[in-house]
């Protein structure tokens, strides 16, 4: 019922004439499609009720701060200030909000070289997917989420967060088990300047109606709302069906096949995570039983014992080739049809 009608749903971000510091982090070409008002990719209506759902979020953790004991001034309770992080080019932001931190001692999960705990810092909150939320575990907010980082840096450089402080704290979430994430993030001035460099030269090619030449060559094509005017050849070409392979976009079921799409995605991308966080794990609990002299450990309920094993394997090719009456005796080969999914 309401699934079938969010579907039919699509929304397109609002053109304002200013930069809104939740944009500068893009790429250049983006920026300048998004200044020229060229026509988007509109959002499908999951994907606009998902962006819809991170307030929801944002509360939450507010809200629960405050609980705590910790101050949370200028954030959606009483009406989140506008800050403006430059005048030219004119760019403003929306924090969501200060934090007014107690006199007592507090730990980060990572924090940069010169973030230095203080009583007022900036507050930022998101919330993201299990995969980016691993990532971020493990890379960090610069370069796991660098249009975010950039967000806080321009917060952090306007006179407004200035006056507080030159430190925020990023607060995220994982909305598939509400796990928290917490990174201490210092002014970096060099970051705020080739932002506002990189919206100079932007508004340059604008004036003459030009589009920067810069094209990503990374996951940002896939999903990137003007991948369809920096890659048109090859999503033209991507999208060719042959006569036994139907174009799922122009059958009945193509908002449900983008669903599927979408989850097999995900799937992917966890699965990769699962296994690298695994793996890494399993190598830091040997070198500790090791380092122990040990056979195990327990901990938190979860048992790591040093196992001595042996790996087998066969070569069906020179099993074949040298005793093929074995081979076809040993080997069952039987037809089977499933679903290669690329």
């Amino acid at each position: 019922m309401l699934k079938e009608l969010i579907a039919g749903e699509t929304g397109s971000p609002e053109y304002v004439p200013w930069w809104r510091a939740s944009q500068v982090g893009e790429c250049e070409t983006f920026l300048c499609h998004l200044r020229l008002g060229h026509s988007s990719i509109p959002f499908s209506g999951r994907v606009r009720h998902m962006l819809d759902d991170g307030l929801v979020h944002e509360h939450d953790i507010v809200d629960r701060l405050v609980s705590k004991g910790i101050g949370v001034f200028h954030s959606y309770v009483d009406g989140q200030a506008e800050v403006h992080c430059s005048n030219k080019p004119y760019v403003v932001g929306h924090p969501d909000g200060i934090l007014d931190v107690p006199s007592f001692e507090f730990t980060l999960d990572y924090a940069d070289e010169n973030f230095e705990p203080s009583r007022y810092m900036l507050l930022e909150v998101t919330a993201r997917n299990h995969f980016a939320f691993q990532l971020l575990r493990k890379q960090h907010l610069r370069q796991a989420l660098y249009p975010k980082f950039v967000q806080v840096q321009m917060y952090l450089g306007s006179e407004e967060v200035r006056s507080y402080s030159r430190y925020g704290v990023v607060i995220v979430k994982n909305k598939n088990d509400s796990e928290l994430y917490e990174e201490g993030v210092s002014l970096d001035t060099n970051v705020v300047d080739s932002t506002l460099e990189k919206l100079t030269r932007i508004e340059d090619l604008v004036a003459y109606n030009k589009v920067s030449e810069f094209r990503c060559d990374d996951w940002r094509r896939k999903v990137c709302r003007y991948r369809h005017l920096c890659f048109e050849e090859v999503e033209t070409k991507s999208l060719l069906a042959s006569q036994d392979i139907l174009r799922g976009e122009s059958l009945s079921e193509a908002e449900q096949l983008r669903e599927v799409a979408e989850t097999w995605r995900r799937g992917k991308l966890l699965k990769v995570e699962g296994e690298d966080l695994i793996e890494e794990s399993r190598e830091q609990f040997q070198n500790v039983i090791e380092e122990h002299n040990c056979r195990g450990l327990v901990v938190d309920d979860v048992r790591a014992l040093l196992v001595d094993s042996s790996s087998r394997s066969v070569d069906y090719s020179l099993l074949q080739k040298k005793y093929p009456e074995v081979y076809k005796e040993v080997v069952q080969v039987k037809p089977t049809r499933y679903v290669r999914v690329t």
